[in-house]
């Protein structure tokens, strides 16, 4: 039997046995962030991105991209802790609060 370590990489990743059956629903799930620029970290200098802070205009746009060339039906928004109608979802549990953090620079 294949360790699910020896898949990671390969098509049968995603052939897995345990697929839902072609009448149910499935939900796909993504994040999208527009990109307003590129930069090298300073530390080792490999190139990173910037975004754009306002998720919620990105969300929007691909949301009404979709809409226009008839890639989605109907759009369903939903606000943090309310019901979503699937059989199995992952929770999370947030405040809404992002965290910063200073690195100790020891002399």
């Amino acid at each position: 039997m294949k360790r699910a370590e020896d898949t990671i990489g390969t098509a049968d990743l995603w052939l897995k046995a345990h697929r839902p059956p072609d009448h149910e629903c499935v939900y796909w799930v993504g994040a999208g962030t527009r990109d307003t620029g590129f930069s090298l970290t300073q530390l080792t200098f490999q190139i990173t991105h910037a975004t754009d802070s306002d998720t919620n205009a990105e969300r929007d746009f691909i949301i009404a991209e979709l809409k226009n060339i008839n890639a989605v039906g109907d759009v369903n928004s939903y606000q943090a802790q309310q019901h979503f109608p699937a059989v199995h979802v992952n929770h999370y549990i947030t405040d809404g609060h992002v965290v910063a953090a200073s690195l100790v620079v020891e002399a």
